[in-house]
């Protein structure tokens, strides 16, 4: 219990923190070529075995992300936010599909290009929904291993990068505050402004890892799956999360098919 406080006070401080130095040793997202962003050609197949379908025009189940996605755009934009966490209260809600079906809708605006950050170190999966085999990963920037540049690869879908995860060793909750952490958020956000970047956080009631995150985002929606959580812990995240803005609730798996419920 001490732990989870102490993370809530750190992510309430987070945003002033981010107006203040950090260390020299972080390289700018400036430095970045996107022009030698790694393109990864996948077969249609494999999407659609992984249920990524939100590109899929004659997919009825694709209009379910075109209505989140028309959502999400409007009340971003008509607040001056561009990033957006994704998470939900356990690990079964199905939010890390969620989360890449939105990625590619939002893809799909014409005006509109996203960032898909895979941040559950503890248990990613952005890059196998895509069907990717990563060479470098989040985890391997985090550590000072790779440049931003060796991550960032476009699945084939127009207006879309993806940053794989990566299993890290170790304490990830400590690994997610570093300065270098700070950094990537903090320059996505500032120098790509017309870019929506989605974070795809760990859930908040297992392990703290989202809350040291949370604080420096604009936004977050959270995944309920249908059956799988109680009053009690849909509540509890709530709470949690409300360190940035609430932009909605997604109801996951339901027996209706989807169901949404937008948070003023």
């Amino acid at each position: 219990m001490f732990r989870l406080q102490k993370a809530l006070e750190k992510a309430k401080e987070k945003r002033a923190e981010l107006r203040g130095n950090v260390s020299a040793h972080v390289s700018p997202l400036e430095m970045i070529n996107y022009s030698q962003t790694r393109v990864v050609e996948l077969p249609r197949e494999t999407l659609e075995k992984n249920r990524i379908i939100a590109g899929f025009a004659n997919d009825p189940r694709a209009q379910i992300f075109r209505t989140l996605r028309t959502k999400i755009i409007h009340k971003m934009r008509t607040n001056g936010w561009n990033t957006l966490a994704i998470t939900s209260p356990t690990e079964e809600g199905g939010k890390s599909l969620v989360a890449c079906n939105l990625a590619v809708a939002l893809s799909m605006e014409v005006n509109q290009t996203v960032l898909l950050v895979d941040l559950n170190l503890r248990n990613p999966s952005i890059a196998a929904n895509f069907g990717l085999q990563p060479e470098k990963t989040m985890y391997d920037y985090l550590k000072g291993k790779a440049e931003l540049s060796e991550l960032m690869v476009n699945p084939g879908i127009e207006r879309l990068v993806v940053v794989p995860g990566g299993i890290a060793e170790g304490n990830t909750s400590e690994l997610l505050s570093t300065p270098r952490m700070k950094a990537f958020i903090r320059e996505t956000k500032k120098r790509y402004k017309s870019r929506i970047v989605i974070y795809d956080l760990p859930a908040v009631l297992p392990t703290d890892d989202a809350l040291n995150v949370l604080g420096d985002l604009d936004a977050v929606l959270m995944i309920v799956g249908d059956g799988e959580n109680t009053r009690d812990q849909i509540e509890r995240s709530r709470e949690l999360i409300s360190i940035t803005n609430v932009i909605g609730t997604v109801l996951n798996k339901s027996s209706e098919k989807f169901a949404s419920k937008g948070q003023e």
